[in-house]
């Protein structure tokens, strides 16, 4: 899953197209990560902050096939980013991380403070 998107308005357009499948969620950091990209329009986004992981892993697997996961790109970020990955793949969840990636390229550190 390669970064595959002309431009940010394009990477907007395509993340809201998905987040409209009931079957993908959009995994954030925290509550005003929540409100800028439901600001774009993005739905079934799912909110880290103050979970435990194991219950979140368990809402994805109970309600989703599919997860875009779009933390900070920070230190802890990232590795919150990998123990997801691991954790959503053993679990047979299909992880998308070509948003996430597209970000690094812009150098945009945080979700909440994307244009």
């Amino acid at each position: 899953m390669s970064s595959n998107f002309s431009s940010f308005e394009d990477w907007k357009l395509k993340l809201k197209e998905e987040s409209q499948d009931k079957h993908t969620c959009v995994l954030v950091e925290g509550k005003r990560d929540l409100a800028k990209l439901s600001s774009y329009g993005v739905n079934n986004i799912i909110v880290l902050q103050g979970k435990k992981y194991y219950d979140v892993v368990e809402n994805i697997l109970n309600n989703f096939d599919k997860c875009i996961i779009l933390f900070d790109i920070d230190k802890h970020g990232e590795k919150m980013f990998q123990k997801f990955s691991q954790m959503l793949k053993a679990e047979g969840i299909e992880v998308n991380f070509s948003y996430r990636d597209y970000l690094k390229t812009l150098n945009i550190e945080e979700i909440e403070n994307l244009p």
